[in-house]
């Protein structure tokens, strides 16, 4: 008997062994695409497993501590997940908020930081990528990330899978695994009172969020009995591509030009982190992820041989080849060849706006600007070495290298560069980061550097486009005491494109119907920025989409601030808001001005204090969120500056024959026009001399809503005098024309003019609305055409085609108003509803502006 126990025993301790060793130590495995764990399995340092109601399996991890907003690696526990199949993994927790803050309940004690030791750790939104600071890669998560970790993020209080990194720029979390083994997950205490209960890595394409996040699906503990599934063939990674677009094989230059290399490069399944070019054999410029096109400068004759290579963020690479000759321009006599100098004077370079023992914040951005001359020739090579290891190297025209989300430590930086004869130069700095609560020993000095400036050339606010066409953002951008050298596009809040010093315009192509806000920021050689935004439709204003179901977005007014309202230097006023959601609850506010976010709340609102002590144009933007992610904005544009009137306030109208282009009367307030003057027609604005830009906005019976740059200031526009034809419908209208100083309705409001008038006779055959535009208390009263009578059903739709509201009423043929009280409307955002009024199988739509 005794030695059957002892084989039985053998025989346990073997089969253990064997499922230890088969598990490698992993604490939980992947099986068929997903893996579950429940993180109260460890506990460390200030993380306490507690019973939560709710939680999956009756108790989750709280972290009760001290918080580390910048420094990962506190209370830090290591998950280890055995991976039996490659991919690429979705990475999602259960998590809420334990410690509910008097304000901004949904953005504090909300967070955590996470590293997964995989092949590509990363978020995502879209097409938008974006990774750890510290990481190597680009572009680097807005807000907190330094050393590989994410902040990680939920805005629930309640249980949710809510799994957000990247501030204010909300990415999803993902990790890549290309070969199947043993990695590590690892947490680290970050805001005090976060709650996390499991979490769950999936293959997106094998299951839906519904079924990863379903609390029936059991844990994944390691046991050993799943083979390791060998990766899918093919098994290496598929390498980039590059083509060099500018200048073509065989192509003849003539001397003394300037040749810019074009490329088009792509990566299949990954990403492009390299690009390099050669000319001649010698490495002349190298760009991360973004490629600025590198020119050759008052090229020499020759024959050259120009290479680009790129590789990508697994290691595999490709390349690109053309040859140029460069010959004399036979049209000019040829330049003596130069008598050669008996010596060379080495070239000299300095860094501008580092100085040695410099100390900054870890995660943040250092750029290394330089200064760098020739006396006796001309620098072709710029090279930053970072530890001893090159980082960058530039042609003859250098842009300012960027140490991305730096970390803790001590770092050499060295610039050399090269002249034209091959001397040399080089200068070495030391800097140190630190952690933002150790003291800075020798903090930087107070800089006086400018922003840089940045507009739209070819938007304007408000522009309505085409659904399907192509939409161009053309920009224009300087830096008064330096250089831009970074461009960056966000389309709807979402990063879309980025450019170095050098921009190309950004294309959105067969744009869908919507409303898009377009923010372009710019950053120069010191890492100041400033941004510009503008906001377009797409899609028909005249005749609405059919409602859709779903979520409805929240709307917001700002209470307390009127459009072009002058404020005194110095003095605060308080930027009150009015939000609601017909469909659920708002739990989030933020205040941007002039595109910087500036207060950030929660579900409940504290108005936020504006005060400016410097004189110009500033836009305020509000911006809510609901329950549901769907999010609702407005602006308005005040002038910090003297509370001093316009010299010259008047603007008078007249009526313009668009056939003939010639005057045909004068347009006033409580005119009545005969229908056969308002065929082919425009209306023509007098302003005074010192407005810049005119903007048009007719309302009532028709719409039109339009900013003019340049005289003749028209409502229907012209070409250089040449006006738009336009008829005008029977019907009420008013029309509102405001100048202003600078162009598309930005600067000081110079002038302002308000009529109303009549086209035809009011006892039309068709209804209309009164008052339009639309007021808060979203009374209206619609005017029927003589003899109505009947039931009708009425909706309100926005211009997206989502139903704001409906309802019935009777008309009697006595009484032709029929006065609606559309709640709902009045409690939207400013623009343009559609009412649709049906009776007996025949609709109208009238146009309905909301103010």
């Amino acid at each position: 008997m005794k030695l059957k126990i002892t084989l039985f025993l053998c025989l346990q301790a073997f089969c253990f062994h064997q499922i230890y060793a088969q598990c490698d130590g992993a604490d939980f495995e992947e099986k068929s695409g997903i893996a579950i764990l429940e993180l109260d399995s460890k506990v460390s340092g200030s993380w306490k497993k507690e019973s939560i109601s709710g939680s999956s399996g009756g108790s989750a991890l709280t972290y009760r501590g001290s918080n580390y907003f910048s420094s990962p690696g506190n209370s830090m526990i290591t998950y280890k997940v055995k991976i039996n199949s490659s991919g690429t993994y979705r990475f999602i927790w259960r998590n809420k908020i334990s410690v509910i803050a008097s304000s901004n309940a949904t953005t504090e004690h909300n967070d955590s930081w996470l590293k997964i030791n995989a092949s590509n750790f990363f978020g995502q939104q879209g097409s938008s990528k974006v990774y750890p600071g510290g990481s190597g890669k680009s572009p680097v998560a807005e807000g907190a990330t330094s050393g590989g970790w994410f902040k990680v993020y939920t805005n629930t209080i309640d249980w949710s899978y809510s799994t957000k990194t990247s501030d204010n720029d909300a990415h999803g979390v993902y990790a890549t695994f290309n070969s199947p083994g043993v990695y590590n997950i690892q947490v680290s205490a970050r805001s005090n009172g976060h709650t996390i209960d499991r979490m769950v890595l999936y293959k997106e394409g094998s299951y839906s969020s519904a079924q990863a996040e379903s609390l029936s699906r059991s844990v994944t503990t390691c046991s050993g009995s799943t083979p390791t599934t060998p990766t899918p063939t093919p098994t290496t990674n598929e390498a980039p591509s590059v083509t060099i677009t500018s200048p073509s094989n065989g192509q003849n230059i003539n001397e003394g030009s300037s040749v810019t290399v074009q490329l088009s490069s792509s990566d299949a399944d990954g990403n492009i982190s390299k690009h390099e070019l050669f000319v001649n054999n010698n490495l002349v410029d190298t760009d991360g992820v973004n490629y600025s096109p590198y020119t050759i400068s008052n090229i020499q004759k020759g024959s050259y041989v120009i290479t680009s290579k790129v590789t990508d963020s697994n290691g595999a690479s490709d390349s690109s080849t053309v040859n140029i000759t460069v010959d004399s321009d036979d049209s000019t006599e040829p330049t003596p060849e130069p008598t050669p100098s008996t010596s060379n004077s080495a070239p000299s370079v300095s860094f501008t706006n580092l100085t040695n023992g410099q100390s900054f914040t870890t995660g943040t951005n250092v750029t290394v600007s330089l200064n760098s001359s020739d006396s006796d020739g001309s620098v072709v090579k710029h090279q930053i070495y970072v530890n001893d290891v090159l980082a960058d190297t530039d042609g003859t025209d250098y842009t300012p290298h960027i140490i991305t989300g730096i970390s803790a430590g001590n770092y050499s930086i060295k610039a050399t560069v090269t002249d034209n004869l091959g001397k040399t130069a080089s200068s070495t700095i030391i800097i140190t980061a630190n952690n933002d609560d150790e003291p800075d020993t020798n903090p930087t000095p107070p800089s006086t550097n400018l922003n840089p400036s940045v507009s739209f050339t070819n938007l304007t606010n408000g522009q309505s486009f085409t659904a399907g066409s192509d939409v161009t953002v053309n920009l224009s951008a300087t830096d008064s005491d330096g250089s831009v050298v970074k461009h960056q596009i966000f389309v709807n809040g979402v990063l879309v494109d980025t450019d170095a010093s050098s921009y190309t315009p950004h294309v959105m192509s067969e744009i869908a119907n919507g409303s898009y806000e377009i923010k372009a920021t710019v950053t120069d050689d010191d890492d100041n920025s400033n941004s510009a935004i503008v906001n377009i439709v797409v899609g028909s204003e005249t005749s609405p989409n059919p409602p859709t179901s779903g979520n409805q977005a929240p709307t917001v007014q700002i209470t307390t601030l009127n459009e072009g309202q002058i404020i005194p230097v110095g003095k605060e006023v308080l930027v009150g808001v009015t939000a609601n959601d017909s469909d659920g609850s708002i739990v989030k506010h933020q205040v941007y001005v002039n595109g910087n976010l500036v207060d950030t709340d929660g579900a409940i609102y504290t108005a936020h204090p504006f005060q400016e002590s410097i004189t110009g144009d500033y836009q305020i933007k509000v911006v809510v969120t609901d329950d549901n992610g769907a999010t609702g904005s407005t602006v308005v544009n005040v002038i910090v500056g003297t509370n001093s009137n316009p010299t010259t306030p008047s603007i008078t109208l007249n009526l313009i024959d668009a056939i003939s282009n010639d005057n045909i009367g004068t347009l006033s307030d409580g005119t009545t026009i005969s229908p056969t003057k308002t065929q082919n027609i425009n209306i023509k604005a007098n302003v005074p001399s010192k407005a810049k830009s005119v903007l048009f906005e007719l309302s009532g019976t028709q719409i039109e809503t339009r900013y003019e740059n340049l005289a003749p200031y028209a409502l229907f526009g012209d070409v250089n005098g040449d006006y738009s034809a336009a008829n005008l419908s029977n019907g009420i209208y008013k029309l509102i024309v405001s100048a202003y100083s600078d162009s598309n309705g930005r600067g000081v409001l110079i002038a302002a003019e308000t009529i109303n008038f009549t086209v035809g006779s009011t006892t039309s055959k068709t209804a209309f609305a009164f008052p339009n535009p639309v007021l808060s208390d979203g009374k209206v009263s619609v005017r029927l055409p003589e003899g109505s009578t009947g039931n009708y059903y009425y909706s309100v739709s926005n211009a997206m085609g989502v139903l704001i509201e409906k309802g019935t009423f009777s008309a009697k043929q006595s009484e032709p108003d029929i006065n609606l009280e559309l709640s709902n409307v009045g409690r939207q955002m400013k623009g343009v509803y559609y009412l649709s009024i049906t009776s007996g199988g025949s609709n109208q739509i009238i146009p309905l502006l909301r103010q």
